[in-house]
């Protein structure tokens, strides 16, 4: 028996409003899940989720692209839902979904 490799599609979300508190609100929170975001910019790779990411403090904008989700985190959560709570987190700050 053997598994098929699942193939997800990578992921890409664009928020705004996001003050630099509220930045580093979403970056404590996503701590916790095990991901670590260096700075203002870079890449998230552990745990099997992998992303690019970019804050721009001037526009108050956040892009987080190329979101895939791989195991051991994809027993816990997928892209979807992944999204879905960086959305409720960054909402419940203040900023929202461009």
């Amino acid at each position: 028996m053997y598994l098929k490799e699942q193939n997800h599609m990578s992921k890409q979300v664009h928020f705004t409003s996001v003050s630099p508190d509220a930045f580093n609100q979403l970056r404590d929170k996503l701590k916790q899940l095990g991901l670590t975001l260096e700075g203002n910019e870079g890449n998230i790779n552990e745990k099997g989720v992998k992303a690019r990411y970019n804050y721009n403090p001037d526009q108050q904008s956040l892009e987080i692209n190329e979101l895939s989700v791989g195991f051991p985190a994809s027993m816990m959560v997928n892209e979807n839902s992944l999204v879905q709570r960086m959305t409720q987190m960054v909402e419940e700050y203040g900023g929202r979904t461009a």
